[in-house]
């Protein structure tokens, strides 16, 4: 018998897309703090570790019961990738927000290049393993869509995209330019998306009858979400892409940001409504 997945639901969808896309800005933050832009890159980062923030909150009430993170720290099991997603997510704010703070409220370590440069390092480097952990938990689960090495693949190319699309909202607000390194690697993420999704449904005739059953839901029952996706949240932005190489605008890139975050939302929500599992009985 199978059977499509309940225990998810669009909180859980809105909890990756937010962590993922908060964790993909805060890392590009640190890297424009890098290259020497102080202030706009504290508060690039300050609007990625809210939007971490907002994801987990978001989490705590699916799951009903935010003293489970307190005692898994306690009495972690090292064999489960959620345990280890518990200790990236709690990392990546304690770092990240150290290093994002100073954007609102002046700390005694905030002019220090060598604390900050090291709290913006250990924080990407936490932030690097939230966005990578998620696409590990679904691969390692008994839903056979998910359990594919495309899927920790999708969820990071689906973060790097829609924290890029983050990133540009928060540069138009602060009238600062988007790096033209950036667009174009956010074009790239969604063309590697839009293959990895592909591959999914081509790959449901050589499959388990799970993994068939959850294409033909893709095709059939969430046909809408699917069709979405590729138009909306692929096809658009790489159109929208090449207009805005040929004649820049604002117009255009705010379009192009808020399309890259659809994208991620529209991808995540149809890959965890499809997924099914074979039940025993």
């Amino acid at each position: 018998m199978i059977e499509v997945q309940h225990a998810w639901d669009i909180r859980i969808v809105l909890d990756l897309t937010l962590g993922g896309m908060g964790v993909a800005t805060f890392i590009y933050a640190f890297l424009s703090y890098l290259k020497g832009e102080k202030e706009f890159s504290l508060k690039a980062a300050f609007a990625g570790m809210a939007s971490l923030v907002l994801g987990l909150l978001i989490l705590v009430t699916h799951l009903g019961k935010p003293e489970a993170a307190i005692y898994t720290m306690i009495s972690p099991n090292l064999y489960s990738v959620m345990t280890w997603g518990v200790f990236f997510n709690i990392l990546a704010l304690v770092f990240g927000g150290l290093f994002a703070l100073p954007a609102v409220v002046k700390l005694p370590y905030s002019s220090n290049e060598k604390i900050m440069t090291t709290l913006g390092a250990i924080g990407s480097i936490f932030s690097f393993l939230v966005m990578s952990y998620t696409g590990t938990l679904l691969a390692r689960s008994s839903i056979h869509l998910w359990r594919s090495p495309a899927t920790p693949l999708l969820f990071i190319l689906l973060s790097l995209s829609s924290g890029a699309g983050l990133y540009f909202l928060v540069s138009h607000a602060l009238k600062k330019e988007a790096p033209p390194i950036l667009l174009d690697f956010s074009a790239l993420t969604t063309l590697l998306a839009l293959v990895t999704t592909t591959l999914y449904i081509l790959l449901a005739d050589i499959s388990s009858e799970a993994y068939k059953f959850s294409v033909h839901l893709m095709l059939t029952e969430f046909l809408p979400v699917t069709l979405l996706l590729y138009l909306v949240g692929y096809a658009a932005p790489l159109v929208l892409y090449l207009l805005y190489k040929g004649k820049p605008s604002k117009t255009l890139l705010i379009s192009i940001a808020l399309l890259l975050i659809l994208q991620s939302l529209l991808a995540r929500l149809l890959l965890v409504y499809t997924g099914a599992m074979e039940l025993p009985w």
